[in-house]
């Protein structure tokens, strides 16, 4: 249509120059198979252009009906990508309604035909995992195995015809696993990535994460030094710290488990000074080695702790190891402590509460390890509100039935079983004879 006008507009420039300029041009004759036409050099003019004009709208009609058949197809090929599309929109609505099957049936229908045919397969494994998130109520219950096998179909799928999109996709299917406790499964999805992407550090950050996750300490700890090389912004370096700790946790517990004194002290000695400069992990340490037979050095491990900084969870920790001469482990804790806490008096405490107790409560135990239950009456008085730790209500109890008071006893226990979510009624265990009582 543009062009038409332009001739139009050409035509009429043409036939007013020729008027302007050739206002006596004389005459024009053209012979041609007999046929001779006279006629002004103006009209000749007008002739020419009315015949090229022609010729174009013949050559433009010729045209459009050699190309109906591809316009045709065009057309009706745009109307089945339009209905895919609107399919693609109807597939996400019904996830949003919670209906799998109709979403995953929507989503696949035009995928020959979508404008983007990749968002189709991602769509319906998107509906498919839904079915196994917990949090949706009301949507129809699934096998994990049909589910995990035909969404292991459709990504095969993707990756046969898409095959960069399916890098992306196996991301994207990894997320929604870690998102929904598939720890396993997408540890097997995630490998490839691995495998292929050595050096990506988002890949490498979820592989940490799947670890963690799955609990696999000795891999995590392979992996420590890969992680202190990256620069990704969200790996912190409390957040590694926090890596650190959690994998020297764990292997500190496999070595307990195993006994394996040798382990123990290995890992103890190559953990960096700010890995093993936190109470949990120092408590842990100490617990497995009194685990394997070590109490000896799980009580210097504590008490060099305590030298350094006196922490409620420390003394907890130290009180509840077997000390084999409690009166030299009383000299030792009472060389950490500052002097105003030595005596048992009723006088209130100042300051620090928290470990005052802590304090009170090591004495406690240590006097029941010594078979003074008096004694032991006295510090547990100074523990204040028995209901803020367990373990108090439970040395009150003993330290009770020491002293023959049944009903204090019988009281302590079931408060102590309440605040464990036990039921109440159960019954107390017998005391131990004065002889075999540790203090435990």
């Amino acid at each position: 249509m543009k062009r038409l006008i332009v001739w139009i507009v050409l035509l009429a420039a043409a036939v007013a120059a020729a008027v302007y300029f050739l206002p006596g041009g004389g005459v024009a004759m053209v012979e041609f198979a007999g046929w001779r036409v006279e006629t002004t050099a103006v009209a000749l003019v007008l002739i020419v252009l009315v015949a090229l004009v022609a010729l174009q709208l013949l050559w433009r009609l010729v045209a459009g009906v050699l190309h109906l058949p591809a316009r045709l197809s065009r057309r009706s090929a745009e109307q089945r990508r339009h209905a895919a599309d609107e399919k693609l929109l109807r597939a996400w609505a019904e996830r949003q309604r919670r209906q799998t099957e109709l979403a995953q049936r929507y989503a696949l229908a035009g995928v020959e035909d979508g404008s983007l045919p990749p968002m189709h397969f991602q769509v319906a494994i998107d509906a498919l995992l839904d079915g196994l998130d917990p949090s949706r109520q009301g949507m129809a219950p699934r096998s994990h195995a049909e589910t995990r096998e035909e969404i292991g179909d459709l990504f095969e799928t993707v990756g046969r015809r898409f095959p960069k999109f399916a890098e992306f996709l196996r991301l994207h299917i990894v997320q929604r696993l870690i998102a929904l406790g598939e720890v396993e499964w997408a540890q097997v999805m995630v490998e490839p990535l691995v495998e292929t992407h050595p050096r990506d550090e988002a890949i490498l950050l979820i592989r940490a994460q799947l670890l963690e996750m799955a609990g696999e300490h000795e891999a995590l700890a392979h992996l420590l030094p890969t992680l202190r090389r990256i620069k990704d912004k969200r790996l912190t370096a409390d957040e590694l710290l926090r890596i650190e700790r959690f994998a020297l946790l764990g292997r500190i517990e496999t070595a307990s488990r195993s006994r394996d004194l040798d382990a123990l002290s290995r890992l103890w000695s190559e953990a960096g000074r700010n890995v093993v400069d936190n109470p949990s992990v120092t408590i842990a340490y100490a617990e497995a080695l009194a685990r394997s037979g070590a109490e000896s050095a799980a009580e210097r491990v504590l008490e060099k702790r305590l030298g350094r900084t006196l922490e409620a969870p420390t003394l907890h920790a130290w009180a509840e190891l077997r000390h084999e001469q409690p009166d030299e482990a009383r000299k030792r804790l009472l060389k950490l402590v500052p002097e105003d806490w030595y005596e048992p008096v009723s006088a209130p405490d100042v300051g620090r509460a928290r470990e005052r107790a802590a304090f009170a409560y090591a004495m406690a135990r240590l006097a029941l390890a010594e078979s003074d239950p008096g004694t032991a009456q006295l510090w547990v008085s100074r523990l204040g509100p028995l209901d803020q730790e367990l373990r108090y209500l439970a040395v009150a109890a003993r330290v009770h039935a020491r002293l023959r008071d049944s009903n204090e006893a019988a009281l302590l226990y079931e408060r102590a079983l309440a605040r464990a979510g036990l039921e109440a009624a159960t019954a107390p265990q017998p005391v131990k004879p004065a002889d075999q009582d540790d203090g435990r």
